[in-house]
């Protein structure tokens, strides 16, 4: 197993030397980690992926951040645009010719897009492993589907332990990093017959604040999506997505709720709630926190399914 291990390392440092998309070095891994490694432990205690997994792909993918994708378009973990991507794009030659990669206006934003890319149904088995087990993530990853490489998983399991990226996956690194103690409030708002505290966040300046332990703020007169998503270092599609917006054009209101991270599936207080005229089940998804597609699951309907004022509605 140890040659094995051996081969697959003399592989990674033959592709860092000699590769045709970006040269690397030692030196620039151990410069990588020392950059992203508190990041990654964020997104950790955000996501619930392992910061060696994350820090492992990111150097990969990325060659340590040396690769013209990662200087030129912030994009880390080389994902491309896809059909629900309205975001900046960057075209560069891959698999095909002039493909369009996603292009993020921080390094942060790449690396919650990334971990919201493994938060889709595809990667949902990765959930069900110890977050301590970097083998098993790597081996499931591969098995999912993630890379072609048929080594895929052994590269990143050889860099974890030849880096040490696995001690950031402890209780202690949690602990050291935990970005919710840099900030502390209290303030409180009252939206129609609920009050909610104000939360320490730590990537904004805006006041954050909790809804069926779902993050959210609240829009400011002429704010557009593109604003708060600058502001809570997001992208536009991942803002939209976590309010159930389908539509291209969408003009927010002044006061209105803006989820920062995705709905629950249903509410844990609330048990049923009494439709009222004029309400939308977008609009109660919102103010329940709950996913518009989980709340017509809940109740059964299909997306032609349409209940007027008075009709209760299952939130659990």
């Amino acid at each position: 197993m140890k040659q094995v291990r051996l081969l697959v390392l003399t592989l990674v440092m033959l592709m860092t030397s000699v590769g045709t998309k970006a040269q690397y070095t030692t030196k620039d891994i151990h410069d990588y980690i020392a950059t992203y490694s508190t990041m990654a432990i964020k997104k950790m205690k955000d996501y619930g992926i392992p910061a060696s997994i994350t820090l492992a792909q990111g150097i990969l993918e990325s060659a340590a951040g040396t690769s013209d994708l990662a200087k030129n378009a912030n994009n880390h973990f080389g994902i491309k645009c896809h059909s629900d991507w309205e975001g900046k794009k960057y075209f560069k030659d891959d698999d095909k010719k002039h493909e369009c990669f996603r292009s993020y206006a921080t390094v942060e934003q790449s690396f919650d897009d990334h971990s919201a890319f493994l938060k889709r149904s595809r990667y949902a088995s990765l959930f069900s492993l110890e977050i301590t087990d970097y083998k098993a993530w790597a081996r499931e990853l591969k098995k999912c589907g993630y890379a072609t490489d048929p080594n895929y998983a052994d590269r990143l399991i050889v860099l974890i332990e030849t880096y040490s990226l696995h001690q950031f996956d402890t209780e202690s690194a949690l602990a050291y990093e935990n970005p919710l103690a840099e900030k502390k409030a209290n303030d409180i708002i009252r939206i129609k017959d609920r009050s909610f505290a104000q939360v320490a966040y730590p990537y904004t300046n805006r006041p954050v604040y909790l809804n069926n332990k779902v993050y959210f703020i609240l829009a400011k007169q002429g704010d557009s999506f593109y604003d708060i998503a600058v502001d809570v270092q997001l992208t536009v599609g991942q803002l939209k997505k976590y309010n159930d917006i389908n539509t291209r054009e969408y003009n927010l209101t002044e006061g209105e709720m803006v989820y920062i991270s995705t709905k629950a599936k249903r509410s844990e207080k609330n048990k049923e709630h009494r439709i009222l005229p004029n309400e939308t089940l977008r609009d109660i998804a919102q103010y329940y926190a709950i996913t518009e597609k989980s709340l017509r699951k809940l109740n059964k309907f299909t997306k032609n399914t349409i209940v007027g004022p008075g009709y209760i509605l299952r939130l659990q």
